[in-house]
């Protein structure tokens, strides 16, 4: 990916997707459930990644995903990642296991508890 693509991850909230646009061309998205607010912990539910093969090997998977952990961050709201691309992203992006909830990390193997001789 060079310098002049122009990559945008938007959130079309009446598709339920963070929607990733490169040069203008939708390649890919990012599948999101909402639930919570108000009397509960707001929560985006990230269910399935998915880029467009010919957009295949860039990061743009990478940058989807931080789409969605970066905007929920900006709301005040948690993330539970049910997609496994999204599982393996926080094992290289350990800064945000803070915004998945401690139940929703130790039932996904998330963090500490992914560790080798963890009981």
């Amino acid at each position: 990916m060079g310098d002049e693509d122009d990559v945008r991850v938007d959130e079309d909230r009446d598709r339920g997707a963070f929607v990733l646009h490169v040069d203008g061309v939708e390649a890919g998205r990012a599948d999101v459930r909402r639930r919570g607010g108000d009397d509960e912990q707001a929560t985006i539910v990230l269910v399935h990644t998915e880029v467009d093969e010919a957009y295949a090997g860039r990061g743009l998977a990478s940058r989807v995903v931080r789409a969605v952990f970066d905007a929920a961050r900006a709301e005040g709201a948690a993330v539970v990642p049910r997609c496994t691309y999204a599982q393996k992203w926080l094992g290289s992006h350990a800064e945000y296991l803070a915004d998945v909830p401690p139940r929703d990390r130790a039932e996904l193997g998330l963090g500490e508890s992914r560790t080798e001789g963890a009981s």
